[in-house]
């Protein structure tokens, strides 16, 4: 596979289009079915739209979304044809929520189809591990509890002792 162009570039989002079955997507994820109004977005627009977001230097969604009208070739990769009919930051989390791991599992292997076919199998090839599903590590990062000696306990439940207390309640000048 020759180079790949500069991320964030329209020459690396026109090259990376063909690889996207939008119809695939469009199976994967119907639209959900209520009253309404009809979406003005099918899935494969708003999963291009979530993609400029890995693909571009815009990686905010509020940013994405307030530059992706003044970027034609932003536009022409998520198949968004009118500047002034843009998705909604509230669209792209709903349809976020949509996604699940086997939907997107499907997707990476068509996407990565084309790549596997073009690779010798008698050449060496290094694995990398998906880690998917293994637990995050969140232990480390913790705050941690102060550790007390066992000798010493920081708080003990006695019966009050009936004895008065040590004290002063005496005001002294400094001056």
């Amino acid at each position: 596979m020759p180079n790949l162009s500069q991320t964030g570039t329209g020459a690396l989002l026109e090259e990376l289009s063909p690889f996207l079955d939008d119809e695939l997507i469009n199976s994967l994820l119907t639209q959900p079915r209520g009253p309404g109004r009809p979406r003005d977005f099918c899935s494969a627009q708003l999963f291009r739209v979530l993609l400029l977001s890995l693909l571009t230097p815009a990686h905010s969604f509020n940013l994405l979304l307030a530059l992706l009208p003044e970027n034609r070739a932003w536009r022409r990769f998520a198949h968004l044809h009118n500047r002034r009919d843009m998705p909604t930051a509230k669209m792209l989390s709903q349809f976020r929520g949509r996604l699940d791991l086997s939907v997107l599992r499907v997707i990476n292997r068509s996407l990565l189809r084309p790549l596997l076919e073009h690779v010798d199998p008698a050449r060496r090839t290094v694995a990398i591990i998906d880690s998917t599903d293994l637990p995050a590590s969140i232990i480390t990062f913790k705050k941690r509890t102060p550790r007390v000696p066992r000798d010493m306990r920081l708080w003990v439940p006695e019966p009050s002792s009936r004895a008065r207390a040590n004290g002063s309640s005496a005001t002294k000048s400094t001056a």
